[in-house]
This record gives structure tokens, C-alpha cells and sequence, in this order.
């Protein structure tokens, strides 16, 4: 059976590529926070409700990304429990369709309808809603719209998709991010604060993650810097991202094709509220130029 860390009186995790959060309402009541990636996450949890003895009572979602809520629907129809998540991300819980939709900005293709991008719905209620003792929500968008942590009493914070580990950041150098600014502010407000674990849901357990944070800081940086250095003559927005993907190695497929596009345009965005670079929109394209600074 898959072993749980306790972390403190009341809250355990489960440690796999998706980290999901247990935590104790009672004696035998139970809450998770996230569910993995698919029905063998729901499987894998139900054997240790089982061997525990708990009874879940309800499910927290971090965010509405489908490796974070695929397990929903399979524990939601056997213990017929509520799900509940922040405002925005609840309504892509319920409407999966949602997130192909997103990134490909209308109708999907079929290749972008598939497990990776879509977890079977399950009915999602609003965070707002929800009153349980010895949980907190904590702000941390970015990643996506509206993503949030939870903080146990046991003073951990299971802070989803706001960080990764080292090594997926040597792996996947980028990571799909809606709101670069607000990434970065998230990133900045874990630095301030003084948990006793943090639980990213993929990467390892930390007592002081500040190294790991500063690395996810750094990256994001270096990424910015590329696009600068690359927009500095003006560049066409589609060959910019044929330099992006040749640069990070990133083999192409649909999914990441529209993952790592919705990303740049995310940093465009920044750069051009800082006034950075400029768009311009022709008939041949758009183009990108770097603001040059008044001497």
C-alpha cells in the first residue's frame, strides 16, 4: 500500500508525482486536498480510506487542472461527497470543456480533448461555502486564475501548482502559467512566510523551501531575459516561438504546442504592462519589438 508522511496531529500526505493532502476533521472523518491525475488515484485513496479506517467527508481542489482534480468524479459517485474549490476554478471543474477552450481560445481541437486537458466533471461548489475548522485558504493565483493553497492547523500548506521542484524545473524549464506577474507575487509572498512544511503537489516536502522558490523565481527571470534578448530587432510573434521551442529543446506536440504559446503570451502580457516591448498587429503578423530606453 501507498504510505502516508504525517506531517502533524491532523495532516498527511500522500507522496507521488501528484502529492495529496489528508487531513483529519475527526477521528474518522477525512478531507483531501487535490486527487491526482485519474481513477488509480481514486483507487489508490479509497484503499487507504479502507485501511485507515477514515471516512471521507469532502475534497478540496487546488486548482481545476486535470492532473489535480481526475480522481474527483470517481470518489465523488462512490461517497457521494462535496467538492469545492475558489469561484473560477470551480466552474472549470464542472465544465471541463473549459480548459482545452482556454488555451486554444475557442472550440478545441479533438487533440486537445483528452485526459491530460479534461478530468471527467464532478460538481464543484464555491470555497466561499465552506466553513471547516483547522483549514484556511490561502491566495496563491498565478499558475492558474484563481489557484489556491490550503493551510492546516498543523500549521502545512499544501500550496498546489505554486511552485515546482528543481528537477522539473531542469526538465520542463516552462511550465504553463496564466498570470506571470501574479506568479512571481505569489512566489515573493511564500518567501515571507514561516510554515512548518510545504507541500507543492509535485516536488518534495520542505521544512524551508526558500532555495526552491528562489529557483523558481530565477527561472521565470530567465525566461523573460530570452524573450527580450530575442524581441530586440522586432521578430515576428510565430518565429519567436520556433526560437522558444528550439532553445528549450521542448518537442512539440498539440498540447504542448498550445501550453507553451498560452505561456509566452503570458509573459508578453507582463512585458508589455511594464513597457517593455511593444505588439504591433499588421496583416503579415504580429510583431514584437523591444521598447528602447530614452537616453
Amino acid at each position: 500500500m501507498d504510505e502516508l508522511v504525517k506531517l502533524g496531529d491532523k495532516t498527511y500526505v500522500l507522496q507521488r508525482p501528484v502529492n495529496i493532502g489528508f487531513y483529519l476533521l475527526n477521528n474518522q472523518e477525512v478531507c483531501l486536498v487535490d486527487t491526482g491525475n485519474g481513477k488509480d488515484y481514486g483507487k489508490i485513496i479509497e484503499k487507504i480510506l479502507e485501511n485507515c479506517n477514515w471516512h471521507l467527508k469532502c475534497i478540496i481542489n487546488t486548482h481545476s487542472h486535470a492532473d489535480h482534480i481526475g480522481a474527483n468524479k470517481y470518489l465523488q459517485d462512490k461517497y457521494n461527497i462535496p467538492v469545492y474549490s475558489s469561484n473560477v476554478e470551480s466552474y472549470f471543474i464542472n465544465n471541463p470543456l473549459l480548459e482545452p477552450t482556454l488555451l486554444f481560445g475557442s472550440n478545441p481541437l479533438k487533440e486537445l480533448q483528452n485526459r491530460f486537458l479534461m478530468a471527467k466533471p464532478s460538481n464543484c461548489m464555491d470555497i466561499a461555502n465552506l466553513n471547516i475548522s483547522g483549514l484556511s485558504v490561502v491566495d496563491l493565483k498565478g499558475h492558474s486564475y484563481e489557484m489556491i493553497g490550503i493551510l492546516t492547523s498543523d500549521n502545512v500548506l499544501f500550496a498546489g501548482d505554486a511552485y515546482t521542484d528543481v528537477s522539473i524545473i531542469e526538465k520542463y524549464a516552462i511550465q504553463y502559467i496564466f498570470d506571470v506577474q501574479n506568479y512571481l507575487d505569489t512566489l515573493n509572498y511564500l518567501l515571507t512566510t514561516n510554515y512548518s512544511y510545504y507541500v507543492p503537489a509535485h516536488g518534495q516536502i520542505e521544512r524551508e523551501p526558500k532555495n526552491t522558490i528562489l529557483e523558481n523565481i530565477r527561472n521565470v527571470q530567465n525566461i523573460e531575459k530570452r524573450i527580450l534578448n530575442l524581441v530586440e530587432n522586432t521578430i515576428n510573434y510565430n518565429e519567436l516561438l520556433t526560437k522558444i521551442f528550439s532553445s528549450y529543446h521542448i518537442k512539440i506536440n498539440s498540447v504542448q504546442y498550445y501550453l507553451i504559446s498560452a505561456t509566452i503570451k503570458a509573459y508578453l502580457t507582463k512585458l508589455n504592462n511594464e513597457n517593455k516591448i511593444v505588439l504591433n498587429f499588421t496583416e503579415d503578423g504580429i510583431f514584437i519589438s523591444k521598447v528602447t530606453e530614452n537616453i
